[in-house]
């Protein structure tokens, strides 16, 4: 009987990026540490957290405590971070200034129903997958419910001042999966990215939106082609062989704990 593989919701898109360095890091357990660019998205995910989730249960909202969260995660990370010629000061820094920008300039402008919300094991007993993780926000208009994930990162918005959404439709189809079983309710909402800029001056820290539209499809698949759950499954259970992805923007030691004796390098 084949035991079922859990896959985190965040790390669906790099199963498909490189299912090697994706087994060699959540099914094999070996790690690398975390980055200044990873770090700071945490802290900017902290910090707009703390102020979202005060919105949703009907308190007061503090802007300095979202601030605070946000420079506690640079200055306390829960990982190992390998700042390379990066400063903690500055990624806190980066992070203060871009979560006070959402809090002041973009909050606002939502309804969010759910800040964060997880679900422990959604298990797909037909593909023996179990998924788990967290959805960073649900939103609710008169259309409906969707979700908002943010991402952050030089290249999040792109100079027409929207957040780039290319190649994210599984991840987004994914979190539509654990908000649904969350909060047994359906997603109708196109997906949303909300992408946060993280330059290094205020005033070109852009924060943008775009829209994935039927990210679940991509996932479940139609009529005329198998979803990438199904490719998901033959792969963690070795139907079909793992390979290396030597192009991939994460072929690097500093984010690969096979790097150096990969074969797919050679």
């Amino acid at each position: 009987m084949t035991s079922p593989v859990t896959i985190r919701a965040s790390s669906f898109g790099a199963l498909f990026d490189c299912p090697s360095r994706w087994a060699a890091i959540h099914l094999e357990g070996r790690r690398v540490p975390s980055t200044a660019n990873a770090a700071l998205g945490k802290a900017v995910h902290k910090g707009t957290a703390v102020y979202d989730a005060e919105r949703v249960s009907g308190r007061m909202p503090s802007l300095q405590a979202a601030a605070d969260a946000a420079a506690e995660q640079i200055e306390r990370p829960e990982d190992d971070t390998d700042w390379q010629n990066e400063s903690p000061e500055k990624a806190k820094d980066i992070a203060v200034s871009l979560t006070t920008k959402y809090c002041r300039d973009v909050a606002h402008l939502y309804e969010f129903v759910a800040v964060e919300i997880s679900v422990e094991a959604l298990h797909l007993t037909d593909l023996e997958i179990v998924l788990t993780g967290h959805t960073d926000r649900v939103r609710r208009t008169d259309d409906g419910l969707g979700i908002v994930d943010i991402k952050t990162g030089k290249t999040a918005v792109g100079p027409d001042g929207r957040a780039k959404t290319h190649g994210h439709a599984a991840q987004m189809g994914v979190y539509e999966l654990v908000a649904e079983a969350a909060l047994g309710a359906r997603m109708d909402l196109p997906s949303q990215i909300l992408g946060m800029q993280t330059n290094a001056k205020p005033e070109t820290q852009r924060i943008g939106t775009g829209e994935i539209v039927g990210a679940k499809e991509v996932l479940l698949g139609n009529d005329d082609q198998q979803g990438l759950l199904h490719i998901a499954s033959a792969l963690v259970h070795g139907r079909i062989p793992l390979w290396g992805n030597p192009k991939s923007v994460m072929c690097h030691e500093r984010y690969c704990p096979n790097f150096h004796t990969c074969f797919f390098r050679r």
